[in-house]
């Protein structure tokens, strides 16, 4: 029916199809029935514009299903005649082409190809000129998902990076006691006068740290905002826990007792998270909305805004590794992560190797993005699609400082780091173990170790002098009235951790004018290099 004259009958037909394909099990089904054969035909042979609509809806539904559906789309005719539709006469054929030619490119097979076609990286820069708004930003999207980071900046005015070098902001997971976080934000904010999003070129976080990193740069919101949609975040999601036994139990205690026992194990999984996450998913929803309707992370690409990552943990590849959600892909020639094939689905994922860039994607949504990285274990269920599944990504680097670094080096491999900014949630000083030595659990002692944001700042401490060029400065404050539980709601707690924040701030007031003085001195700098 898709190559039928009749267009109500192709309008039809791929409204359809679109539906099945959204599912990815229909849609590898459909792809083996050999579905691209008629798809190929139309857009090959249609001179009918609202036939060629209907159909590129299909190709870019199909193209961003998963990898291994959009590396089937492609042959040799289907780019040929996406290229040729990039410059239909239609505005909604070129929009809808050049939206199938970036789904595609999320696939790195796919993009290797996509790079090498003749001259398509100089029409989709030529295209981002044209009059019709909605064009261009295609043509944009398109080189952001390709790598061509240098051409897109040009494009679209972007900012450059100062001569000196690059500036990176890492914010630290903590739950609630990220409100010590926020504080420190808008201390800087305060002393510079300027937000975040106008002082880094790269914002990295963890769990609250990645729902700050998101809120600071692709939606350019003060700290001071931020601060107060981020403690009614905490009275909606946590104020009513779906569980009401051993509540009082932290969440680090928590992972221990499903370390010791597979009946604890089973428990959890049966009973499910202490709190709703779908009270957390309405929030993030509303909170990253995008005007146009396009919240997946590479749409702020097009934005003259930092780039920006979050950390989260895949746990549905053996070991855990951590991902890397980015609103940014690697420049055109960067080694990708290998992938694997799922034995359950028949789907392919990605995973770490030491020569490559972390395993990640820019390709969704950015309430999944910050879902996926603050997903702690026993406050809130894991996160999953059609291919992974995702825990907190405190497990894996809770201080992300590390990862930030290997993300700019990534990005910008030409150039150096100027300035590193890390701040923390709050630590408590080091004491006595409750019980004695005697009663020591291994399980609690590796938690401990996995979620210590501690030992990242001591390998910073001594790795960094030998690289006395990258000024780092480290904000965290450590005091007993930091000891606060991932999902505290009580103001009196907070007023604690507040008052702890305020008397390091004061403590420390020389050493936040050093670190400010730098960022207005690089914001400086970059300005008079425009």
């Amino acid at each position: 029916m898709i190559s039928n004259d009749n267009y109500h009958v192709v309008r039809q037909a791929c409204s359809s199809l679109s539906t099945l394909v959204a599912d990815v099990s229909v849609a590898m089904k459909l792809m083996k029935c050999d579905i691209m054969q008629p798809i190929g035909a139309v857009l090959m042979v249609s001179s009918v514009s609202e036939n060629l609509v209907s159909v590129l809806q299909v190709v870019v539904t199909l193209a961003i299903r998963s990898d291994t559906i959009a590396e089937m789309v492609v042959t040799n005719d289907v780019l040929s005649s996406l290229k040729v539709l990039c410059v239909h006469k239609n505005p909604e054929v070129q929009r809808l082409a050049l939206l199938a030619v970036g789904n595609l490119g999320f696939c790195p097979e796919n993009r290797h190809e996509l790079v090498a076609v003749e001259g398509l990286r100089e029409l989709l820069v030529q295209l981002t000129a044209t009059p019709d708004p909605r064009v261009n930003k295609a043509a944009a999207r398109a080189l952001a998902i390709l790598g061509e980071n240098e051409s897109l900046r040009c494009a679209i005015g972007g900012r450059q990076i100062p001569k000196r070098g690059i500036r990176i902001l890492s914010l630290d997971g903590g739950g609630m006691k990220g409100l010590a976080t926020v504080q420190i934000l808008e201390e800087i904010e305060n002393r510079t006068g300027k937000r975040m999003h106008e002082l880094f070129d790269l914002i990295c976080g963890t769990s609250t740290g990645g729902i700050y990193a998101a809120a600071l740069s692709i939606k350019s919101m003060s700290a001071y905002r931020l601060e107060e949609i981020y403690k009614n975040f905490g009275k909606v999601v946590f104020s009513e826990p779906v569980r009401k036994d051993n509540n009082s139990a932290t969440w680090k205690e928590k992972l221990d007792q499903l370390y010791k026992t597979s009946s604890q194990s089973f428990r959890v999984v049966a009973k499910g998270s202490k709190h709703n996450p779908d009270k957390l998913e309405r929030l993030l929803k509303d909170l990253c909305a995008d005007e146009d309707g396009d919240d997946r992370l590479i749409e702020s690409a097009v934005k003259n805004i930092p780039k920006v990552c979050l950390i989260s943990t895949l746990v549905s590849v053996m070991p855990a590794q951590p991902f890397v959600f980015r609103n940014y892909q690697y420049p055109v020639g960067t080694p990708e992560a290998p992938c694997v094939t799922s034995e359950s689905s028949g789907t392919t994922a990605r995973v770490s190797h030491k020569q490559s860039g972390l395993i990640g994607s820019c390709k969704y949504q950015l309430w999944q993005a910050i879902r996926a990285s603050c997903a702690a274990p026993y406050y809130l269920d894991d996160f999953s699609d059609d291919v992974y599944r995702w825990r907190d990504g405190g497990l894996m680097a809770n201080n992300p400082t590390i990862i930030s670094m290997r993300e700019a080096q990534l990005l910008w491999p030409d150039t150096k780091i100027d300035c590193l900014v890390s701040v923390g949630s709050g630590s408590v000083p080091t004491k006595a173990r409750k019980g004695g030595w005697r009663c020591l659990d291994a399980g609690q002692v590796l938690i401990e170790s996995a979620c210590s944001v501690d030992r990242v700042e001591e390998t910073l401490n001594t790795l960094l002098p030998m690289h006395p060029k990258i000024r780092y400065f480290r904000f965290n404050p450590v005091d007993e009235r930091c000891d606060m539980k991932l999902d505290e709601t009580d103001p009196a707690v907070w007023q604690k951790l507040e008052a702890a924040t305020k008397d390091y701030i004061e403590n420390n007031s020389e050493y936040f004018n050093i670190a400010c003085e730098t960022l207005v001195q690089a914001s400086a700098n970059r300005d008079t290099e425009k």
